[in-house]
């Protein structure tokens, strides 16, 4: 709630809590006139008792935090007008005096306040209603029907009232609580799933834009050079096949996050490696791999994908930014983890161009994801750039 709908609220409740007890002071004064001084002589007791009446019912206008002093004042005026009436005016009070505003105290006092000041204002009323009834012809069956509906009724009603309001309020700030959690949770799943497109997008799609940019170069240096059109159809090729292959991969993808025809979309892993090889190779790459006991099948569907994209970065920064040569990829699997390690040559005739960070991240978040382990740099020999990645693999026992 804004600052100025709790002020717009609080004068809201500050004009119904003064009409409130304008209304209160008009029922007792017209109450009192008609049942207690009509036909009678107007000594000073009397005005003296329709005085105290209407201050009384007027401070039902005061804020919440007097309450119990209202309630206290409430129960006193009650006995004492009944005291005035008898002594004074040798009359009855009729069970009226402050009636209207002494349930009013009651209900206030179990609304607005806890513990003992509470308890003492109920204490309060309980007296000051029960002296009126001693004054006042008693009759206990009666009397003690008239205390408690004009004091502990009202009185509990405010209780159950502010309890019932409290609980109310709880149950929409925990609600609030859940939807900004909620939206919370929402947001951050958004968040990580762009950045999960984003790795995607930039494994499958960069590995073949590099492709084609290394056979597109060749062909453009075969031309320079005069190269016969057999070797520049080649290259050219090689192209077309890049091209098709990232828009194969991207359909794929799109399909994926569709969710068009998902059972019938399978990602690929590493029984796809040898022509995800195949690929690096015509690109320019060789590639000297080194199986141990690769199993795809007895990899976890999650993992196997997780690995392929490994692999395919792995084999797309020796491209774009090794110094060219043979990259070696060994590929170890046993019961307890998949390893997958590629070195590549250093060293080149240009300069390597500047990556953007994107590859290496893309893998130590997919390592991450399966509380893996990423190793990559210049290895001792200052001569190849290597990277380590480690899976660890769930057992059956």
């Amino acid at each position: 709630m804004t600052r100025s709908a709790r002020l717009d609220e609080n004068v809201s409740l500050r004009r119904q809590s003064i009409l409130i007890a304008l209304l209160c002071t008009v029922v007792d004064g017209a109450l009192f006139y008609v049942l207690d001084v009509s036909g009678q002589p107007l000594v000073p007791a009397l005005w003296l008792a329709a005085t105290a009446i209407a201050l009384v019912d007027l401070a039902l206008a005061l804020p919440a935090a007097t309450a119990g002093w209202v309630a206290v004042a409430h129960g006193v005026v009650r006995c004492g007008v009944a005291v005035l009436l008898v002594s004074a005016a040798g009359t009855s009070d009729g069970g009226v005096g402050n009636a209207t505003g002494l349930v009013l105290a009651g209900y206030r006092a179990g609304a607005w306040l806890r513990g003992w000041q509470s308890g003492g204002a109920l204490a309060a009323l309980l007296i000051g209603m029960t002296g009126a009834q001693l004054v006042d012809v008693f009759d206990p069956g009666s009397s003690i029907l008239t205390t408690v509906s004009n004091t502990f009724l009202p009185w509990l009603t405010g209780r159950y009232t502010t309890a019932r309001s409290g609980y109310i309020d709880e149950v929409e700030r925990r609600a609030e609580s859940e939807r900004r959690s909620a939206a919370q949770a929402l947001s951050t799943v958004v968040t990580q799933e762009r950045g999960a497109i984003a790795r995607d997008l930039h494994d499958t799609i960069s590995h073949h834009v590099s492709a084609m940019g290394v056979h597109a170069a060749a062909a453009r240096l075969g031309l320079d050079a005069g190269a016969s059109p057999d070797r520049l159809r080649t290259a050219l090729a090689q192209v077309e096949r890049s091209s098709m292959a990232a828009m194969s991969d991207l359909r794929r993808m799109l399909d994926l996050l569709h969710d068009d025809h998902r059972d019938e979309v399978c990602q690929p892993g590493l029984r796809n490696l040898e022509e995800l090889l195949d690929g690096s190779q015509r690109a320019g790459l060789p590639v000297r791999t080194l199986m141990r006991r690769l199993e795809p099948a007895r990899l976890p569907d999650s993992v196997d994908v997780a690995a392929y994209r490994v692999v395919q970065e792995i084999l797309t920064n020796a491209l774009r930014h090794g110094g060219g040569g043979t990259l070696d990829l060994v590929i170890d699997q046993d019961d307890t983890r998949l390893v997958l390690t590629g070195s590549n040559p250093l060293l080149a005739v240009a300069k390597p161009s500047p990556g953007t960070g994107r590859g290496l991240d893309g893998i130590r978040h997919r390592a991450a994801l399966f509380s893996g382990a990423v190793e990559s740099g210049p290895a001792p020999d200052g001569l190849t750039w290597r990277t380590r990645v480690s899976f660890p693999l769930e057992t059956d026992r």
